[in-house]
């Protein structure tokens, strides 16, 4: 029996959705295991091309539309499309401006089976591509540390650690962190760590990956390349389309919110900036998108060589080592 797949995505009047959608499945090996739940968030003004007329015609293609005044950002719109999960073996969450390699979903499938790891999750910030569908293959990516922000959130960096396809690792690479934009493992994942509503961006990334590892999930990058992302460029050549922070004058809030919660979650709200300004109902409902019981967060920081309290990262960390101890 073929194992299916989940594909969510968030789409924020986004002009490459459509082209996002032909490719995975004109690439795909059985384009008929892939479900899709897509919440799609456009505004009166945009081009009837972003919407659903220009979607391919696929037996599970399931959407949800959003007015995007009505948006309450990327987090929000990725649960929302979790609603449409029925029991699919996996989950893939991907960017709606994603291109993918041919057999993309059976090369998929090996990667994961290649962890030899139920509870693996494979998650990189991806190579780029350029219009329409230029992919960069020369180097193979990773997930590292990069720096805490002025909130005293975590980032991440990607870094192209491998020549490709001379210096291809054997198996997937243990990590500690995972993209929001490229997230595959066991389809148990949306009911097991749901995503949390209230979240904005910013922290979405480093939460997950201590949710997903606290929950017994293991994290690994993949160790071939399958996907690839179009990412925004001042030279034009790049994602242009509109953000929700440029188009919500209120952005801030809903972040400042978000970020409340983070530091909640991570044990770092002591340490947080003051103009975060946290109240108790920031953090309401939080107790159903926390932490996992399988592991503690302390063990975490360790493995991932990091410190939410001293705000430190050590050298493994920055160089995507893991474990970083």
């Amino acid at each position: 029996m073929t194992s299916t797949i989940f594909v969510q995505i968030a789409a924020y009047r986004d002009p490459d959705l459509a082209a996002t959608l032909n490719n995975l499945l004109e690439q795909a090996a059985y384009p008929e295991r892939l479900k899709f739940g897509i919440c799609l968030q456009l505004d009166a003004s945009d081009p009837l091309s972003w919407g659903e007329q220009s979607f391919p015609d696929h037996a599970h293609l399931q959407i949800k539309d959003v007015a995007a005044a009505d948006s309450r950002g990327a987090c929000w719109a990725r649960s929302q499309a979790q609603g449409f999960y029925n029991g699919e073996d996996f989950l893939l969450q991907i960017d709606s401006h994603m291109r993918a390699v041919q057999d993309w979903d059976d090369f998929l499938l090996q990667t994961w089976r290649d962890c030899n790891d139920t509870e693996a999750v494979l998650s990189v910030y991806p190579n780029g591509f350029q219009q329409p569908c230029q992919l960069q293959t020369s180097t193979l990516p990773v997930m590292a540390a990069k720096a805490f922000d002025n909130y005293g959130i975590l980032k991440f960096q990607g870094i192209s650690r491998y020549r490709m396809p001379e210096q291809q690792p054997e198996k997937p690479l243990p990590n500690a962190f995972v993209a929001g934009g490229f997230l595959f493992g066991p389809g148990e994942i949306v009911e097991n760590v749901p995503y949390d509503p209230e979240l904005y961006f910013y922290g979405e990334e480093i939460s997950m990956s201590a949710r997903l590892w606290t929950h017994g999930y293991n994290l690994y990058c993949p160790n071939r390349l399958l996907l690839f992302h179009l990412y925004k460029s001042s030279s034009g050549d790049g994602d242009t389309s509109a953000t929700h922070w440029s188009d919500h004058q209120d952005w801030f809030q809903l972040n400042r919110r978000s970020l409340v919660r983070v530091h909640k979650l991570l044990g770092s709200l002591s340490i947080a900036p003051a103009n975060l300004n946290p109240t108790p109902e920031d953090i309401e409902s939080l107790d159903d998108y926390g932490l996992g019981t399988s592991r503690r967060l302390s063990d975490y920081e360790r493995m991932a060589g990091i410190s939410f309290q001293s705000q430190t990262i050590n050298q493994d960390a920055s160089a995507g080592r893991f474990p970083a101890n």
